[in-house]
């Protein structure tokens, strides 16, 4: 295979009530004003007196060993992190965030959609979204959660995370409180996920004006020697596509149809 392929959603995940929800319904409801509330709601954020609370669960099966062993994984477990930020001033209603699952390729990466929004000072910026299929820069080879090609948990997860960073940068939190947000979200982010740069990133998005944004691409290549590339970066970087093992991990992420329906928007 050598086509592009569309990043998808990510799984559906549980609000803090327990309810099952879908990333497609968040995304729409959060983008409209007249539902909005109830997405925040389902993402776990409260604003009162001033304070912004998130409280943000993770339910899946961790790495056992994250540190010494990334081929194993344990029992399914549920982790809460809650955060606690002040306001400046009392956040406008609606937000003005716009969201969007519309997939896009950016320097060879393939994006499941962004998440776009204008701070209380009136500057624009956007965090681009990885879904189901993307291909991961920093992947490894035989990494339980962490391979080439993005799963369905591991998508939701960083869905999620562009979308209350969006909120928060949108109500005044400064950056160096977005900075210890993504602090607070990376320890869980590595026992269940792995994937500790594609965070990193989107904290960077958070805190940038749109314009000034550099690719996932370029923000992968500062933080490695050149010539000591992860292997998917080092094939993005020399042929602006993916690699054999990206497609390879891809059949394990995707349907046999979604693939199909990929291949046949080439002709």
């Amino acid at each position: 295979m050598s086509f592009p392929v569309n990043a998808r959603p990510g799984s559906p995940y549980k609000s803090r009530d327990g309810k099952t929800v879908s990333i497609i319904d968040t995304v729409r409801k959060i983008s409209d004003p007249q539902t909005q509330a109830e997405a925040l709601n389902e993402l776990g954020i409260e604003f009162s007196d001033s304070i912004l609370t998130i409280e943000f669960i993770e339910t899946g099966k961790p790495y056992t060993k994250p540190k010494e062993d990334r081929t194993k994984i344990g029992e399914e477990t549920t982790e809460v992190i809650t955060v606690k930020l002040p306001l400046q001033t009392p956040p406008p209603k609606p937000l003005d965030i716009k969201a969007s699952l519309s997939p896009f390729i950016e320097d060879g990466v393939n994006f499941a959609g962004k998440v776009c929004f204008q701070t209380i000072t009136g500057e624009k910026r956007c965090i681009p979204m990885i879904g189901r299929g993307t291909a991961a820069l920093e992947g490894r080879e035989n990494d339980a959660h962490a391979g080439f090609c993005v799963g369905g948990t591991c998508a939701s997860f960083q869905e999620r995370v562009a979308l209350i960073l969006a909120v928060a940068a949108a109500v005044g939190v400064s950056n160096d409180k977005l900075q210890l947000m993504g602090q607070k979200l990376q320890p869980i982010n590595n026992r269940f996920h792995g994937r500790e740069e594609i965070l990193l990133y989107s904290v960077e998005a958070s805190q940038t004006p749109y314009n000034e944004l550099g690719s996932y691409t370029e923000f992968m290549r500062t933080r490695y020697p050149e010539g000591n590339y992860p292997l998917l970066l080092e094939s993005m970087v020399s042929t602006q596509k993916p690699n054999k093992a990206f497609y390879q991990k891809a059949l394990t992420k995707m349907t046999p149809e979604e693939l199909e329906n990929d291949r046949s928007k080439l002709n």
